[in-house]
This record gives C-alpha cells, structure tokens and sequence, in this order.
C-alpha cells in the first residue's frame, strides 16, 4: 500500500574532493575446484549472547526515542486511507524452494545470482547454495571456507555477495575474512566458466590496507562494463560497529584481469567524505536492461543512524581506472520525504524482536537516467519498519529526488532490494523484495511491483513464515540483505532469495521466480511509417502456425503489443508481425516455463 510521494525536490550544490587513491596489482592467489577432496570441515564462529557493557549502543538508544515518539499501534487505530487496492498488476510467483539451511550461522546475509543458462547461486553467511533451474535439481551446497580452501587462510569467512555478468557471461563472488586488523581479508573469485558449480580463480584483497587497527566490514559488489565494484567498511579492532567506523573504501578492480587468471590492475579509493566526516555504507547503482557503461559507477548513502533526515549523498567515480581526469564526486540531495531509523520488528514470540539495523541504502539500480533506490524506514503512522523507496532523476545532470514510503497496516517490512522490471528502456517499472513479519505472522518474504510514478500493486508472498525466529538470546538477527535478479534472457523474470523462519525456530533461505503479470510485452515492435494491416503470429520452433493473435490495422508511429501467455504450453516460440504482403515487420523470440 503506497502511503504518500510528493513529486519534487531540492538540488544541493556538487563538492569536489581531492581523489585520494592508490593503483596496486593484486596477484592471483589460488583456485576453487568443486571437485577438490578437500575436507569441508565448515568451521563456524558464532557469538550466542553478547558480554554486558556499560549502557546501550548508540543505534539502540536512537531505536529507543523513536519508539517513544512513535509507538507500534493496532490495526483499529490507524486510517483505513491506506487499504485501498492498487491499480498496478501483481507479480506472479512461479517456482519456490528452500536454499541455503541454518548451519549455525546468523544472519541469512542473502544474495542471488542466475546465468543466462540457468545456473544459480544462492548465498548466505557462510554457505554457496548451487541449482539448475532448468531441470530443477541441486547442484550441491559448499561452505564458503570450501570454495576458498586454496588459499589456506583459516579465519572465519562471512559475509558473501555473488553477481552474474551477462558481458562476460561469468559469475563474481566474494566473501570477507577476519574480524581484527591482523586477520582481515576480501576473497574474491572470477569463475572460469558460465556455471556457479566450476573452477574459479581466487583473489585476496588486503583488509587492512593502511596497515593500522582497522578490518574490513559490509562488503558490497558490483560490475560496468569493464570493471568490478567493491565497497567495503573500515572498523576498528575492538569496538562496536557503530561507533568504531573508520571510513568506507571503493576498490575498482578490471574484471577481465580476474576471468582470464591475470593479476588484478585495481583502485583502491579512500578518504570519501562530506563536510569533513566520512561518508558510510556506499551502495553500489547496478545497471538495469545491462551492466552501466565502461566510464565509472555511482554510489548512494544517507545519514542512516540518525533519528531522522533528508539528504541522500550521490557519489560518482567519473571514469575507468586511473583515467587522465578520473575523480570522485559528491554531490547531496534534500529528498522530500524524510527517512528515519526504522524499529525493531515484531514477530510471533515473547522471546524477542528482530533487529533491523538502520536506514542505510541497501540496493539501486539505474536505466533511463533514473536511479531508483530502496532502504528501511519507520512509518511514523504506524511505528512500524517499512520501506523507503526513492528516485534521482537526471543524476549526470541536474539531479533531483522523489521518494515514497512503502508501508503496511498489518505487517512490519524489513531488509528490502530492488531491480529494474521495464519492458523498454524507458520503462521505469521495478521489482521490490522484502522480509515481512508480525506479532501475528512468522517472518517470511514478499514482493511488489513499482511502475515507477509512485504507484505499486499489493504484496505478493513468496514464502510464508513456518515459525518464529529464535536463535540468539535477546533481539534476534532478521537478516542483513535480501536478494534479486531478473533473468537477463527472459524478459519479466526474477529470481529472489531472503530469509524465514523455520519450523524450528531457526532462520533458512528461500528462493524464489517472480514474474510480472503473464502479459508479455513485445518490446521490438518497430516504428511504422504509415498505417499497415498487420498479422500478428505466434508459431513454434518448427515454423508451425500455433496461434493467430491479432489481425488489424496499425497506426504509423512507435507500437508495442502485449498478450497472455497463460494459454500456451512451456516450450520455445517465435512471435512475428506479418504485413498483407508477406513482409515480415518484426519478430520476438519467447520463452514459456
């Protein structure tokens, strides 16, 4: 249910800092062999009950003034404003299945990855969870301290994120090492193949580049056309994450370097701030249709600990690796609608709440000079947690914000992600995902479609909880990330993992396919000069005529044609538009499963 958008906001001026950064060649330092005999021993280190300190953090103590100012309420109390259905279709969701299971790890720090192929990958904190979507079977689960056994580094590994690139046609995944400054590490590995389940080349990354007191935190990872993205946080050894925060890094590594085994030509990028204070949680913008261009990436973050606020920093590096002029930008924008640190959220249990961090950004793509982003929130009607869903238009040029809150009567929404759904390229249509929970529903995961004007269609569930969370004692962890992809070669397709609670009270990945509606959209009709009767035709891989669609007159101009693919039967097809004469106007391939 769409709460409110205003529809303007106001520019801040750009502030260029001196670029600081540093070239460094990084080795190649091993390879994955799935086959290997190594023994996965999957060591894990988990911390069950945190040692009493004097007073509470500071995320906490924000958490607990807003709680006062904005208390949970009941269903009857709130306006019925809200309730109202939506004009927007519903996704459908096809396939679903359990993923990576509790290994006695927490958080499920959830992310997805599918190749053209259909090989997909599913990861959470310490395990890589392997399908084949096109015959629907398991191609084996590892631990990430497995997938990184060559490099003999024995610290625990954490926190993975896996991106598919439809270039290269080649898998990224990378995981974090060590939790103090003498330990720390990025592990990165280039897969030599199309497929989740075969060799990788393996990188190590220094997570304490300047040699200090600092570890590598909150990875985030993504790719352009010839380069990799990685963000990263510096903590200092011994203290909360919160208040122990050094500084965020860009490391901007050629991928080609990594899928060919060569040593890794990269960027490390520091010293990223704004009004003289370090600027956290820099959120990498994927690309939409495909990976943004070859010249540089824009990053997004926000004061996300703060009790409330309004400016979100767009940050830009301009071009490639040590390009002649490359610089690195920030530029903050006022957003109409204010973001708070969302509450902890409710679930069925006396035992405790589940932690939803703070208002950090955690996903955001760009397509048609629009970047559309997604975070948490509090809904001030409410006390609820919930979603804040924002767009910077014209974001090379003269960027300006447009936000909406993303909220529920019934449910609390936490750890969303975000992907472009367009049919064309000027389709502002996206996919929203997001962990849902209550004091009356066990934690489980949803999704709803944005058509990118500020309305949405009414949630769609893609697993319901089966049992309530209780794995720490205290406030349990409700999951750091969700994930989404849509299937770059069939149109309106997403795959999506995130995390529920099990019938055991534990915590478990789900996976998931969501579809738009089953209306396909054609998007290579092409412009037609004058008026011409058209056939419009759906035939087999044979040449067999399956279905006459539509035969009428088009009118000159840009034409796009939608139809129902319910009625045909999962196979391969070709959609052509015939003029009176034979000649053929365009043609479509799809794909029904």
């Amino acid at each position: 249910m769409k709460k409110i958008i205003l529809a303007l906001s106001l520019f801040s001026m750009c502030v260029l800092y001196a670029q600081q950064s540093a070239s460094l060649q990084i080795p190649k330092a091993g390879e994955s062999d799935p086959n290997a005999a190594t023994p996965d021993y999957n060591p894990v280190l988990r911390v069950v009950e945190m040692p009493a300190v004097a007073g509470k953090s500071e995320l906490q103590r924000v958490k607990d003034t807003l709680e006062v100012l904005y208390p949970k309420k009941t269903v009857a109390s709130v306006s019925a404003a809200n309730q109202r259905s939506s004009s927007v279709p519903a996704p459908t969701v096809g396939r679903t299945f359990a993923g990576n299971l509790f290994n006695n790890s927490t958080p499920n720090d959830n992310e997805i990855a599918i190749g053209n192929n259909g090989s997909l990958a599913s990861v959470q904190n310490s395990s890589i969870f392997r399908y084949r979507t096109w015959n629907n079977t398991t191609a084996g689960t590892a631990t990430l301290s497995f997938w990184s056994s060559s490099l003999g580094n024995p610290a625990t590994k954490y926190d993975p994120k896996v991106i598919y690139d439809p270039q290269s046609n080649r898998f990224i995944l990378l995981c974090l090492a060590g939790f103090s400054s003498g330990q720390t590490g990025i592990i990165v590995g280039f897969s030599k193949t199309d497929t989740v389940n075969g060799a990788w080349n393996l990188y190590q990354l220094p997570g304490n580049p300047f040699a200090d007191t600092a570890w590598t935190d909150y990875p985030m990872l993504t790719v352009n056309e010839q380069e990799v993205f990685i963000t990263v946080n510096l903590v200092y050894d011994n203290m909360p994450w919160q208040t122990g925060f050094a500084q965020t890094l860009i490391w901007q590594i050629n991928k080609w370097d990594g899928y060919a085994g060569d040593s890794l030509s990269s960027q490390l990028h520091s010293g990223i701030q704004y009004g003289g204070r370090p600027i956290r949680n820099l959120c990498p913008v994927e690309g939409g249709d495909q990976p943004p261009s070859a010249r540089g990436l824009y990053f997004l973050s926000n004061r996300n600990m703060t009790l409330g606020n309004d400016t979100i920093f767009l940050v830009h590096i301009t071009d490639s690796i040590n390009a002649p002029g490359q610089q690195v930008t920030v530029t903050p924008l006022i957003s109409p609608v204010q973001y708070i640190v969302p509450p902890n959220s409710l679930q069925p249990t006396a035992t405790g709440l589940l932690q939803t961090n703070d208002a950090r950004i955690l996903g955001a793509f760009i397509q048609n000079d629009k970047i559309q982003f997604v975070s948490n929130t509090l809904d001030t009607a409410t006390g609820f947690c919930t979603v804040y869903h924002g767009m910077i238009n014209d974001p090379n040029g003269n960027p300006a914000v447009t936000a909406a809150i993303i909220t529920d009567t019934l449910l609390e929404y936490g750890y969303p992600n975000i992907a472009w759904a367009g049919y064309n390229g000027n389709d502002d249509k996206s996919m929203i995902v997001f962990l849902h929970s209550s004091q009356d529903t066990f934690p489980g995961f949803s999704v709803r479609v944005a058509d990118g004007v500020g309305n949405y269609s009414d949630r769609v569930v893609i697993k319901r909880g089966l049992g309530y969370i209780n794995v720490l004692n205290g406030t349990d962890r409700w999951g750091d990330y969700s994930g989404i992809q849509r299937r770059y070669n069939q149109q309106g397709t997403f795959w999506v993992n995130g995390m529920i609670g099990s019938a055991n009270n534990l915590h478990q990945t789900w996976i998931g396919e969501v579809a738009l509606s089953p209306d396909v959209n054609v998007p290579s009709t092409p412009r037609i000069d004058e008026p011409v009767t058209m056939r419009i035709v759906v035939y087999d891989m044979n040449g067999k005529e399956v279905v006459l669609l539509l035969q009428d007159r088009a009118r000159a101009g840009l034409n796009q044609f939608w139809f129902n693919t319910e009625p045909l039967q999962n196979g391969v097809y070709l959609i052509r538009g015939e003029a009176a004469d034979g000649k053929v106007l365009f043609t479509q391939r799809l794909v029904k499963n």
